[in-house]
C-alpha cells in the first residue's frame, strides 16, 4: 500500500496529466454567424428575439442594450466562470476554464440580427463574445494584518505608487471567444426552433 505522501503526489500528477490531456488542440472552424430568412414581423421572428434574450440570461449574462428595431442585444461584462463553478455556463473550453480560474477574466456578448429591405426580412444572426482581462498594480504588504487590505486601496504598490486608486486598474481586451460564440449561437437557434440545416433557406 502506498504511503499517504506518495499517494498524494501520484494523485496530483495523474490529475494534472488528465487535465492537460483534455485540452487538446484548439479548433479553428467555430461558427459565429448563421444565415436565416425570417420576416421581421412574424411568429418566427418573435421566437428568435425571445430566444436571444432567454439564452443570454440562461448563461448568466446581464442584458444591457435590447433594441429590436436595430436588431442588437448586448450584455454587461461578466466575470467568467471558473472550472469548479459547474452551475455557470459562460465558458466553453478547458483552456478558457483554466484561464478564467487563474486570472480575473470577464466576457460580454453582442448579438446582431441583420436584415435587408428596411429590416423587413432578417437575413443572418451573429454572436460576438469579447474577452477582457483585469490588470492592476501589485500591492505590497509586510505583515499578516496587511493581507486583509490586499484588495483594498490602502496599500502602496510594488512599483512605488503610494496609494492605488481605481484609476490605476483597467480591463485589457483579449480578443474574442469563438467557442462560446458557437455555443450561444446554437442555443439561440435551438430555442427559436430553427435548425442549422434549414436556417439559410
Amino acid at each position: 500500500m502506498l504511503p499517504l505522501r506518495k499517494f498524494s503526489v501520484f494523485a496530483c500528477t495523474a490529475l494534472l496529466g488528465l487535465s492537460l490531456g483534455c485540452l487538446g488542440p484548439r479548433r479553428d472552424d467555430y461558427r459565429s454567424t448563421q444565415p436565416i430568412n425570417i420576416a421581421n414581423r412574424s411568429d418566427d421572428a418573435d421566437r428568435l428575439w425571445s430566444s436571444v434574450r432567454d439564452t443570454l440570461r440562461e448563461h448568466r449574462f446581464r442584458l444591457d442594450r435590447v433594441d429590436r428595431r436595430a436588431g442588437v442585444v448586448t450584455t454587461f461584462a461578466n466575470t467568467s466562470q471558473q472550472f469548479f463553478e459547474w452551475w455557470r455556463h459562460d465558458v466553453d473550453s478547458w483552456p478558457d476554464y483554466w484561464d478564467a480560474t487563474l486570472n480575473p477574466v470577464a466576457r460580454r456578448v453582442e448579438v446582431t440580427i441583420a436584415g435587408q429591405d428596411d429590416a423587413a426580412t432578417w437575413r443572418d444572426v451573429s454572436v460576438v463574445v469579447y474577452k477582457e482581462r483585469f490588470s492592476a498594480p501589485d500591492r505590497q504588504f509586510n505583515s499578516s494584518t496587511a493581507s486583509f487590505d490586499f484588495f483594498s486601496y490602502k496599500l502602496p504598490s510594488t512599483t512605488g505608487i503610494e496609494v492605488i486608486s481605481p484609476d490605476d486598474e483597467t480591463w485589457i481586451p483579449q480578443g474574442r471567444d469563438a467557442a462560446m460564440e458557437e455555443r450561444l449561437l446554437l442555443s439561440i437557434l435551438d430555442g427559436a426552433k430553427i435548425s442549422v440545416a434549414a436556417a439559410g433557406r
